[in-house]
């Protein structure tokens, strides 16, 4: 103890501030705080800091724990044994700890110190090192649009979100998100108009080389957000994310350390008319902070001389110049020269308010090999190291001393401060840039001529205008840099090798900066990495070699250099290396859909877009696009400011020997006569614009003959060239015997021609040719004939069909094509803007002047062609020429029933409207037309034959096909199956036999309908005889069949092709009859009599027919019409019989054409059959019941007869009659469920039990049809459709009882909703399904109460078993019949909760039925409503009432279980694994308040022990129940949770209700400094009994 005394007032004799500090001793006193527990302290403050840094050094350099037998000079030697290895470990090359200090580091033998206390070692700044919440000096080294990037001391670097950088700033940023969400929507009027005023613009804030204070927010690794220049170096792999918020930065200043002379973050809160108040952020500080205007223009007048004032959320250092005596103001100013001596002469009362950037004076303590260690304000230590000292060159401890003396005092600026770890570190610099508070260091010799040269490529010997303009570019890293990026330096002198790390150069001339080259970046990857030391080897001292700067540490001042050969002496390596037109070849990185990335060097790439990769596209470029391929490029465009490079590698550029064109001067290439190479941009009023090099623009005006596409390389000659106004003009006439003068009349002429564009020359509905001009992906552009007009016609108007078939159309069209025959459509005269359609059945209307002019032309009764504008939900909305438009209403849409008018119309299709009536109104006239096909006939127009449609469609379809492929429709053939599938073969031409000279490549394929007569023959590998149906030749699929019908000579072709003898013979006979065939068609064309038709295959256009009458030959037909596009697949059936017109034989590339007679189908013709014309539509097709003849015999209450259709879910399909349907809902059963109750466990079951099977015929009910919208059921009414109705039915006995005309007082079940069931009704319903646990709620069964109404019952509710309620699903099935009560309705959500009634449902056990069953030892079931860490609250259902016809009430028992009560074993995370809503199974241990089930409150265990203790022993019990004292016994091992931590021990639950105590000197074997964090609360703790005492109930533990 002595000897510890003896130290402190050593080291208080040795200190100046603490030795002063007596003399003060009665001032201190008196400002002496109260301490909390009451004590007070006649100390200083300083030498109470000094007494307890002291203490906490001793607690420092230990682990936190003592061993029990150690002693105080043991732990002493420790401490001095540690602080000697960790101040040696960077330079030492032995890794073995020495036990006594060196002689170069120890602290005692200091000169002129004599016996001081320890000083802290050198620390050098690594990402390792970094801490969150850590302090550093940064500065500004590239500004972007939403965050800074910022040059770290030692390397390293780091990024501030927008977000982060002051909360004025901040609450700007979230305003402009919401203000642009607001304006999302709005027109675009303004689009060009100029933002060049951004109130978020960083750049307007903040400027490159500015200091800034930064807190770690986040680390790891991420993005790289290397330091500049890495492009040739190891980029940084790791992610700094930084704050740079006041309330961050000086959040832990102490107000009462607030001094003149320290330096604030500071944000712009607002700007007065006087001054700006600023937002320092220090917490605790009741202080206004006020700058005024003057202030303000020296700092930006030095640094934002383009700035008149400050904004809000701008970043300023300011430096404290004035504190009001009552400290509630802070005069400030922020004045560079003022800012940069700001010094703080103060001793701080606390550590935490040391901050970067403060320029402090510190006294010298220790001179290191690689650095220093100071201290300042009498007692902080500090260290910097030789980056910090800009002293990177010294190789010796002597060579500092120089320097630097021990006791010698120094201004330091501080770099770093982490007070977050155990070691409080502070780093700081004296480096002269850092202290005087300047972004780099000045540069003295640089500005010599042979100092610097560019690297080969640039002109000059020193760096070039373009390098120093790149270097310098606004927001750049690089305007940072003293020296340009990429800059090689010839003569760099080695001056220090640092051997883990790299060589210190001098670059010659330069003093003030020093070239650091890492050990990575001497040689080439592919050399040996070298051995480098000062004495010896290829980079020892003093050695001279060649350089290029790659990257600068802005706070370390140092400049990043590479040796590489390859990266010297790279000809490519700074895009101003290149230039607009240069030949380069490159390596292919990669290929997108976008273009392809080339790398020119190593350290540059260039984009290629994918216009500029080929003069003419190839079908698969991405095959001449390989990763790793070299190829030629031109460069196009240089972007400096981006450092983006643009290539090209068209030949017709690549290869071409023309001048290149770079800008609009002479200079530049822009001489008149100049013959060179443009590429067409796009099409403009007048002509074309063409791009030259480096995005430079000219015009070529139009002619008659002249049609050009965009990205069109073209051969051009400069006519005329303004630099001022940046205009070329050029022509495409290259002839050089023209003249300059001949040439710039004939453009003028043609610029100004009669090519007109006057839109007054042409109207809606003519009709006009035109050339296509471009081609998009949804529509066409064309020039019309005689005049410079450009229509645009939609991809939908250039057939009337739709589907695939416009696609087809579409890619069949190219630039320049001419289309003969466009009809206008719609012209917009103040836009500028012409639509055309070439729609056949438009353009014969026009021709016959059936299209209207305007809305007055139309009258009610005219049949017109139109085309769908819009497809709402009510209805189609038609166009006509001439900006016409009518509605068709929902039900004049079809014939038949249409609930979703979008599955059969589409935008823009062809459709043929009858005028149904014009309605008048104020607003103009509303038009009104049917669709209907009964309604408007095509014939009706006049001009339209029923064959115009079928006709364009194929042809159409067969000109993108091969005429060979057509041919081969309708032949036999050989196919070999290549596998087998459940929905069809797939199959190929066979090498033999193949007749109708498919493609070998051809993949074929038969549906299992056209299959399943000789499916069992057909293994994979077997040649079969098939019937080509359809082709595909764009994908070369085949349509086969192996029906005998179609191929009837398969067994003959197929036994032929086994021997491969007489095959030819069958095949040339086949081909005979083919011939045959073929006349009997033309002759059925030519009589046009009615044929009858098999559907072979639906497509989804059109139907492949056979034809029975004509040796089942090959036809094809539409499946859609002009007013029907919906899909066919529902109203035709391969193997369906109709009834057609054969209109086009088959013949060289031309397929056989079938029209069908409209509305043919059975029902139709029994119709026809009846003779009754008037109640045709009305009769009932083959009614089951055979009393029954219309539809309007089934009204409710009648008994008839129906056949079981299918059983679908919980409803049985019924067929009334052949056009009439039914239904049979489940609910419609049986009176009595228990009746079918005991055999029926699912839906399938109940129809079953009921006697309601498939195919039967059996006697029901009609309640009517069911009206969702009234809820009820309706009686069969003259206006109401067969077929757009289903009538519900039922087959309940006291139903079938009553008789016909008779209907129970049932319907008010049936038809029960939210607003009609009433709580405590009685229903027999079904189970549903089980509805998933969520939102804190058990799972749910849900139960069909009626036809449209469900109930739900929580499982808890349900049942009380604890198997059926874990496995839901395999007890309550669906179907199952249950008598149910309803409990509640909540109209609101619109939901029935019910309850188990009665017989309830078979098997199945009712839930507690009294809260008198909840008695300790009960086993019940509860779901978890909470959980917290300590317990699982859970709720209990309890259904009383249920008897003598009472209401049932539910009642909701809260449950609790707590930690030692859920298993036998106890765990450190006993409530893990628990959701809301689970369902257990627990028993009752104990209750709360029962004489009130309101307030009662239930125990509960889960424990299985508890549960169920007849299937647990006691061997299983890891952790018994412990209620009291008396259940441990001395020695006992017991498991507890610790309650409480105190400075006397721990308290410890090892029950319920049972507390344990453990002192302190029973919870550990060693010393534990933090009690507390060694025993938080909640840990789980193993503990021995030492004493346990019944009577007074108290239970000692040791841990």
């Amino acid at each position: 103890m002595g000897g510890a005394k003896s130290d402190k007032k050593a080291a208080a004799a040795s200190n100046p501030a603490t030795a002063k500090a007596p003399k003060n001793k009665k001032r201190a006193s008196e400002t002496t705080s109260d301490f909390p527990r009451g004590g007070s302290s006649e100390l200083t403050p300083l030498e109470f800091r000094e007494i307890s840094r002291q203490a906490e050094r001793e607690v420092l350099f230990t682990d936190g724990v003592i061993g029990t037998g150690g002693t105080k000079n043991k732990r002493r030697h420790v401490e001095d044994e540690s602080a000697a290895n960790a101040a040696g470990a960077t330079h030492s090359k032995s890794k073995k700890k020495s036990k006594k200090p060196s002689s170069n580091d120890s602290v005692e033998e200091d000169a002129g110190l004599g016996d001081i206390e320890r000083v802290s070692a050198v620390e050098s700044l690594s990402f390792k090192k970094l801490t969150k919440g850590a302090l550093l000096l940064g500065c500004i080294s590239a500004i972007q649009d939403l965050q800074l990037r910022v040059s770290l001391p030692n390397g390293l670097s780091g990024v501030v979100p927008i977000t982060s950088i002051s909360p004025e700033l901040t609450a700007l940023v979230e305003k402009a998100a919401e203000e642009q969400e607001d304006s999302e929507d709005d027109d675009a009027m303004d689009v060009d108009t100029e933002q060049n005023d951004d109130p978020l613009d960083l750049k307007s804030r903040f400027y490159i080389g500015q200091f800034v204070k930064c807190a770690i927010v986040e680390l790891g690794s991420g993005d790289e957000h290397g330091k500049a220049g890495t492009k040739t170096g190891a980029t940084q792999s790791h992610r700094i994310e930084l704050t740079l918020m006041p309330e961050e930065i000086n959040k832990r200043i102490d107000p009462e350390d607030l001094c003149e002379g320290q330096i604030l973050t500071a944000s712009v809160k607002s700007v007065e008319d006087r001054g700006y108040v600023l937002n320092t952020g220090v917490s605790n500080a009741a202080t206004a902070t006020f700058l005024p205007l003057d202030a303000a223009k020296a700092w930006l007048k030095r640094w934002m001389p383009l700035s008149t004032e400050l904004k809000v959320g701008q970043l300023v250092e300011a430096a404290i110049v004035k504190i009001s005596e009552d400290r509630r103001s802070i005069h400030v100013t922020i004045a560079p020269e003022s800012v940069s001596r700001a010094t703080v002469n103060s001793t701080y009362k606390t550590m935490a308010s040391v901050q970067p950037g403060q320029l402090i004076p510190a006294t010298v303590m220790k001179v290191w090999n690689r650095g220093l260690s100071l201290r300042f304000m009498g007692f902080y230590d500090c260290s910097a190291d030789l980056t910090a000292l800009g002293m990177l060159d010294t190789s010796d401890k002597s060579q500092l001393e120089g320097v630097y003396n021990p006791a010698t005092s120094v201004k330091v600026r501080v770099l770093y401060v982490s007070l977050t770890t155990a070691a409080k570190t502070v780093i700081v610099s004296t480096a002269r840039h850092i202290v005087s508070f300047t972004p780099r260091p000045a540069l003295t010799g640089y500005e010599l001529p042979d100092a610097a040269r560019l690297a080969v490529g640039s002109s000059g010997a020193t760096a070039s205008e373009d390098a120093a303009a790149e270097s310098s570019s606004a927001g750049s890293e690089y305007g940072l840099w003293p020296i340009p990026y990429g800059t090689v330096i010839d003569g760099c002198k080695v001056v220090n090798v640092m051997e883990k790390f790299g060589i210190v150069l001098q670059i010659p001339g330069v003093e003030s900066v020093r070239a650091f080259c890492s050990i990575g970046s001497l040689v080439d990857e592919n050399d040996e990495k070298p051995s480098i030391s000062r004495g010896s080897g290829r980079f020892h001292v003093d050695t001279v070699h060649r350089a290029r700067v790659v990257g600068y540490d802005a706070i370390d001042g140092v400049v990043k250099v590479t040796l590489r050969p390859s990266a010297v002496n790279e000809p490519y390596f700074i895009v101003s290396d290149l230039a607009p037109g240069n030949h380069v070849s490159g390596t292919i990185k990669r290929f997108t859909d976008a273009g392809v990335e080339v790398a020119i060097s190593s350290t540059l790439s260039g984009f290629i877009h994918k216009h500029d990769l080929f003069d003419t596209k190839p079908i698969h470029p991405e095959l001449l696009f390989k990763q790793g391929k070299r190829i030629a490029c031109r460069v196009l465009k240089i972007q400096k400011e981006k450092r983006g490079i643009l290539l090209t590698c068209r030949k017709s550029l690549v290869q071409s020997k023309l001048p290149a064109v770079l800008g609009y001067s002479e200079s530049e290439g822009a001489v008149p006569g100049t013959v060179t190479m443009a590429t067409v941009d796009r099409e403009v009023k007048g002509g074309y614009v063409v791009r030259f090099y480096q995005s430079t623009t000219g015009f070529i005006p139009s002619s008659p003959s002249l049609h050009l596409t965009a990205n069109q390389a073209v051969k051009c000659r400069i006519l005329t060239a303004n630099p001022e106004k940046r205009r070329i003009t050029a022509t495409l006439n290259t002839d050089k015997a023209a003249g300059l003068s001949e040439l710039l009349l004939q453009s003028s002429a043609d610029n100004s021609s009669a090519f007109s564009t006057d839109l007054s020359r042409i109207s809606a509905g003519q009709v006009v040719g035109g050339t296509v001009t471009r081609v998009f992906d949804d529509y066409i552009s064309v020039r019309l004939d005689g005049s410079n007009v450009r229509a645009s016609v939609p991809k939908g108007h250039l057939s009337d069909h739709c589907g695939a078939i416009v696609n087809k159309i579409m890619s069949r069209i190219s630039v320049n094509a001419h289309i003969p025959e466009l009809v206008i459509t719609g012209i917009a005269a103040n836009k500028q803007r012409v639509n055309a359609s070439a729609k056949p059945a438009l353009i014969k209307a026009a021709k016959a002047n059936s299209l209207p002019d305007s809305a007055n032309d139309i009258a009610a009764g005219q049949t017109l062609v139109g085309w769908v504008g819009n497809v709402a939900t009510f209805g189609v909305f038609v166009n006509f020429p001439g900006s016409v438009s009518a509605l068709s209403p929902l039900d004049m849409l079809s014939d038949r029933y249409v609930s979703a008018p979008n599955e059969v119309f589409t935008k823009d299709q062809t459709v043929i409207a009858s005028v149904s009536k014009i309605e008048e109104s104020e607003n103009g006239n509303k038009i009104i037309v049917s669709l209907k096909s009964s309604a408007a006939d095509p014939l009706a127009t006049g001009f339209i034959e029923p064959s115009d449609h079928l006709f364009e469609y194929f042809g159409a379809l067969e000109g993108a096909s091969g005429a060979s492929a057509v041919d081969a429709i309708g032949t036999q053939t050989l196919v070999t199956v290549r596998e087998k599938q459940p929905y069809g073969l797939i199959v190929s031409p066979a090498s033999s036999g193949n007749s109708s000279k498919l493609p070998e490549s051809a993949s074929g394929f038969v549906t299992l309908d056209q299959a399943k007569e000789r499916i069992e023959a057909c293994d994979e590998g077997t040649a079969v005889a098939a019937c080509v149906l359809d082709i595909d030749a764009d994908k070369a699929i085949v349509d086969c069949s192996l029906r005998s019908a179609l191929v009837p000579k398969a067994a003959d072709i197929e036994a032929a092709a086994r021997s491969d003898t007489s095959l030819a013979k069958i095949l040339s006979k086949l081909s005979t009859k083919a011939a045959s065939v073929s006349k009997d068609l033309e002759k059925a064309v030519g009589k046009k009599r009615e044929t009858d038709f098999v559907v072979e295959i639906v497509k989804e256009d059109y139907l492949v027919l056979s034809m029975p009458q004509l040796d089942n030959a090959i036809a094809f037909a539409l499946a859609k019409s002009y007013n029907d596009c919906s899909k066919p697949f529902m109203r035709y059936k391969v193997g369906q019989r109709l009834k057609g017109t054969l209109v086009r034989a088959a013949g060289p590339g031309k397929r056989s054409l079938a029209l069908l007679h409209r509305g043919f189908d059975a029902v139709s013709s029994k119709i026809a059959a009846n003779g009754d014309k008037n109640q045709s539509s009305r009769a009932a097709i083959d009614p089951v019941d055979s009393e029954i003849r219309f539809f309007e015999d089934y009204q409710p209450g009648v008994l008839t007869k129906a056949v079981v259709r299918d059983i679908s879910g919980f409803q049985a399909n019924l067929d009334l009659a052949a056009n009439v349907k039914g239904r049979l809902h489940i609910s419609e059963l049986a009176d009595d469920a228990s009746a079918i109750a005991s055999s029926a466990k699912s839906a399938e079951q109940a129809f079953e039990a009921a006697g309601v099977c498939v195919g039967k015929t059996m006697q029901v009910k009609i309640l009517g049809w069911h009206n969702s919208k009234t809820e009820k059921f309706l009686p069969v009414k003259k206006s109401t459709l067969p077929q757009r109705i289903v009538l519900e039915t039922t087959v309940r006995p006291s139903e079938i009882k009553a008789g016909s005309a008779v209907l129970s007082a049932l319907n008010a079940t049936r038809l029960a909703s939210t607003n009609t069931i009433k709580v405590g009704q009685v229903v027999q319903g079904y189970v549903k399904n089980i509805v998933a646990a969520g939102n804190a709620r058990p799972a749910s069964v849900a139960v069909i109460l009626g036809l449209t109404l469900i109930g739900f019952m929580p499982i808890t509710v349900a049942t009380s078993n604890a198997d059926v309620a874990t496995h839901p699903d395999q007890h309550f099935t669906p179907g199952l019949p249950v008598e149910v009560q309803v409990a509640s309705v909540d109209t609101k959500s619109n939901t029935v909760s019910v309850v188990p009634h009665g017989k309830y449902a078979a098997g199945i056990d009712k839930p507690l039925a009294s809260v008198e069953e909840l008695v300790p030892g009960a086993r019940v079931l509860t779901s978890v409503s909470a959980i917290n860490p300590l317990e699982l609250f859970t709720m209990i259902s309890v259904v009383s009432g249920d008897q003598d016809n009472k209401v049932a009430r539910v009642q909701h028992i809260r449950g609790k279980i707590g930690r030692f009560d859920v298993s036998d074993t106890l765990s450190a995370t006993p409530f893990e694994g628990f959701t809301k809503g689970q369902v257990l199974e627990a028993a009752v241990i104990g209750i709360r308040n029962a004489e009130s089930p309101e307030s009662m409150k239930v125990d509960l265990s889960l424990r299985p022990s508890v549960v169920r203790p007849d299937q647990v022993s006691s061997a299983d019990i890891a952790d018994p129940v412990i209620k009291s004292a008396a259940d441990v016994a001395v020695g006992q091992v017991v498991h507890g949770y610790v309650k409480n931590t105190t400075e006397v021990g721990c308290f410890i639950l090892i029950g319920n209700q049972m507390t344990a105590r453990a002192v302190i000197s029973e919870l550990s074997d060693e010393y534990i400094r933090d009690i507390k964090s060694a025993f938080p609360v909640g840990k789980l703790v193993s503990a021995v009994v030492l004493e346990a005492n019944g009577s007074s109930n108290r239970v000692s533990l040791s841990l």
